[in-house]
């Protein structure tokens, strides 16, 4: 499985790159190396394959989550990371998945 992270939002551009943008910094500020990459959910059947991890701002649909667990994916969700309400479970979890 490739090791990848993606964030995805309706457009790929604006809130996934924010979530994107502060994961990527929270893990080069603990010397962590790993892709992170915003997407746009129209496109995620075809990111997940290409991902270990996936971010989610609006909850995906069950064919979504579903492909996800086929695939072994973690999914976490990324509002935290806007309000900052949860983020330090939530990243405790990506930390450790990247680890895998």
């Amino acid at each position: 499985m490739a090791k990848k992270l993606i964030v995805a939002c309706g457009s790929g551009v604006a809130t996934s790159t924010t979530v994107a943008e502060k994961i990527k910094s929270k893990l080069e500020a603990d010397n962590i190396d790993y892709p992170v990459e915003a997407v746009d959910y129209k496109s995620i059947m075809q990111e997940l394959p290409s991902a270990s991890i996936y971010v989610y701002i609006a909850k995906p649909d069950d064919e979504v989550l579903q492909a996800a667990e086929k695939l072994g994916i973690s999914v976490y969700a990324g509002v935290p990371f806007l309000t900052g309400m949860g983020v330090d479970e939530i990243y405790e979890g990506i930390v450790n998945d990247t680890k895998k």
